[in-house]
Formats: structure tokens, sequence, C-alpha cells
């Protein structure tokens, strides 16, 4: 892609932003954002210039810690920032985009990152021979704006609609005062896209994520659709499908039963947690990797049993209760044909970005006709699009897993022609979408 250069450690930086309106009517303010970044040399005055890095104490303390901010506490990260020094240029190398999915977090590379097999010199995605950016979603818990922090929005702030209808079948009461705020994937893409403005990146050669990370995937190319001249969404679909809500549906019930929902739903969230992990896993995967034991045993719990129970906790340990709502609310609003904006057009006839669209053979979730059916619409809208198959006996979970295939894939979505930002087809980004044209 790029002649190699030297490339030093990841870094983890803060970003203070734009309030962002919610597109469900609440506003996020302030509006903070944390990411990573793994690049040239050259960048680290770029990046010193236009964010706060973190050192490398603070960045190694904060991996996998759920941040909860007071008012006073959001405070002295927003102060500094307001007095940048002279914003810099970033250096002139090709920008990668990771996003991550619904509990990870920014540190997409590295040691610990969660894709750290593909990612790191001599891999797909080069830091010697790219800059590599990766942000923590709105609404997770890991530094970025959240329900974690003190005057995070609530439910009862989405001024956009009324009070719901009473359904015959199934109506359910929740009291709004005890939920986050609606957020959705196009929420989700705008902080992204604010970030890249403040860093003062106005080209990203490739944005990849899989899950609800391929969903702000889909976002971010058609809000800003000149910004990205490839994308790679893997296991994820134009819309959440019925399937999709109802297993979000469930497991949000489960979370809100508990009797300590909000402060401290522990249990609740470890069970919502295990029904979470039976979706991303297959049948054979799970037969492989949890088979049934020689030896029967009347109390004895299966090992499937016994797995579950340590997913649930290790994410119990490490996230928050109401992020874990809000994010699960975010993937059951997704839907690309719904842009944010009355003149914004169906989402899939913005896009210019080329695309390889992964589907994985034995996803549970989002099953891989959605891929396939997502490059079809696409090449019918005149795009360059390829639908790519990643085989995985584990299910929904392979883009976690299975690292040679994927190191395959993304080597490939790199190498795709780049979307052309035709002149007779250009579509500028949305009013009120992107900081930078408003």
């Amino acid at each position: 892609m790029s002649t190699a250069f030297r490339a030093p450690s990841p870094r983890l930086f803060d970003l203070t932003l734009p309030d962002l309106p919610l597109e469900a009517g609440a506003r996020v303010a302030p509006h903070l954002v944390r990411g990573w970044w793994w690049g040239p040399e050259e960048d680290l005055p770029w990046l010193q210039s236009r964010a706060q890095v973190l050192s490398e104490e603070a960045a190694r303390e904060a991996t996998f810690r759920v941040v909860r901010r007071t008012a006073a506490e959001q405070r002295p990260v927003v102060e500094p920032l307001r007095r940048p020094s002279p914003p810099r240029a970033p250096a002139p190398v090709p920008t990668v985009l990771v996003v991550h999915a619904l509990t990870g977090d920014m540190r997409a590379g590295g040691e610990g990152g969660w894709w750290e097999p593909v990612i790191g010199p001599g891999r797909a995605l080069d830091p010697t021979r790219m800059r590599l950016l990766c942000f923590n979603n709105l609404g997770s818990c890991y530094g970025t704006s959240g329900p974690a922090d003190e005057g995070f929005p609530r439910r009862v702030d989405d001024s956009r609609f009324g009070p719901a209808a009473p359904l015959e079948k199934g109506d359910l009461q929740v009291d709004e005062r005890l939920l986050p705020a609606t957020l959705t994937p196009w929420d989700q893409a705008r902080s992204i896209l604010f970030a890249l403005d403040a860093l003062g990146v106005d080209q990203v050669a490739l944005v990849t994520g899989g899950s609800l990370g391929g969903m702000i995937v889909l976002c971010l190319a058609a809000l800003d659709p000149e910004r990205f001249a490839r994308m790679a969404p893997i296991a994820t679909a134009e819309c959440a499908s019925a399937w999709v809500v109802g297993w979000n549906h469930v497991a949000r019930q489960v979370l809100l039963l508990d009797p300590d929902y909000p402060e401290s739903p522990r249990r609740g969230l470890e069970v919502a947690r295990q029904l979470a992990t039976l979706t991303y896993r297959a049948e054979t995967g799970l037969d492989a990797k949890q088979p049934r034991p020689q030896a029967w045993s009347s109390r004895a719990l299966y090992p499937v049993q016994s797995y579950l129970e340590h997913q649930g906790a290790k994410l119990e340990a490490r996230f928050d209760g109401r992020s874990y709502l809000a994010l699960l609310g975010a993937m059951d609003h997704h839907d690309l044909s719904r842009v944010p904006e009355a003149r914004g057009g169906p989402g899939i006839g913005r896009i210019l970005a080329s695309t390889l669209s992964i589907g994985i053979d034995r996803d549970q979730l989002f099953f891989p006709e959605h891929m396939v059916a997502l490059a079809r619409r696409l090449r019918s809208a005149g795009r360059h699009a390829e639908h790519a198959v990643l085989s995985s006996q584990h299910g929904h979970d392979g883009f976690l897993l299975e690292w040679g295939p994927l190191s395959a894939l993304l080597t490939r979505a790199l190498a795709l022609p780049p979307g052309v930002p035709g002149r007779e087809t250009r579509a500028s980004a949305l009013p009120g979408a992107v900081a930078r044209r408003t």
C-alpha cells in the first residue's frame, strides 16, 4: 500500500468534540471520545497537537477498565482540549479505520488488542505502512461518552417522539427515567466523523468492522460518501432483523429484572451475556469446544454451562449494565434505509466506497445471506461490490477467531479499486451530520 516506515508503539488519546444531538432527540454534552492510534512516527506531533495523548502508564491502567465519570471528573478532560496547540496536518499516509463490536473497545491492535493477530508490522493491517485508527463507540464505557457518565441523557430526553401507543399483545411498561437515551448506529457513526474531523483526517482508505461495528461502517459510508474509498463490513446487515431485535429484547429484560438495576445489576448482566453468547456461537463450534463429558453426573455442570457462566462473569467484571442496554438498543435501531435527514435519500444509494461484503457461513445471528444481498444491492446501485465468505465452525464470532482467513480478506479489501467520487454522482456529507461541513 505504501513504503514502510518506522512505527512506534500504539497510543491512546482523548478528544473533546462538539455536542452531539442524537437521532431520537436527546443531546450528548459534553461529547468525549477516546481513540487508539498506531502508525508512522511522523504522526506523533500531529496527534499531540489535536488530542490529549495518554501516558503509557495511563493507557495500561485504562485496559478494559470501566470509566464512570462524575460531571466534575469530565471537566479536566474537556478543559485542556479547549486550548489546543496549533493543529498540525497528519503525515501523508493511508488511513485505515477499524470499528469495534458491541462490548469491544478502541484497542484494536497491539498487546491484548481484539484484532492483535491481524494488526502489527508484517500483518494485514500494518502500522509501518498505514495509519490505523479506532475509536471507542458512543455509548460504551471505555472513555467515550456513555451512560456510565454522570449527566448522560436518559430515555425521557428522547424528545423527537411522544409516548408509544399501547400494544394489544404483550405491552411492556418501563420506567424511562432508569433507561439511557436511545442511541443508533447513525449516532455512533456521527460521533466517529466528529473525531475524524477533529484529527483532520479527510480521506480513509479502508473502514472495516464486524457485527455492530459493521453496522457503523455502513452508516459512516452513507453519511460521508467521499471520505471512504473502501469498506469491509463483516457479519452484519442493512438493518437489524426481527431475529436480532428479539434476542436483544430478551437479554434486556433479563438485565432489567435484576433487583440491583441500575446501580449494579451483576447477575442480570451475566445472564444477558450468556444469552448473547449463544447467538455468537454455532452448534458445531460449541460441540467441538464444550463436548458432553464421558462420565455422567446429575449434579455436575455440563461444560457449556460452565463456559457460559465464565463468559457472563468476565463481562460483568469489565462492563457497565446501562452501557450494555444502550448498545443493544443501537443494534435494534440499525436501518440503512433511514438516513437521519429528510433529504438524505436511501443510505445504500449514497455509498460510494468499493465494498468487500464478508459473511460468515455458520453465523446464527446475522445470517450470511444478508451480506450476499448487501453486495448485490450495491452492485445494482452501480458500485464496485464483492462478496466473500469467512468459513467458521464457531459462527458469528468467527471474525474474532479465524485469523488466517480474516487476514487474507482484509488484504483483499485493501486491494479493491477505490470508490470513485464521480463528479456526476457526487454526494456530499449530510447537513448536520458532519461537523466540518456545517
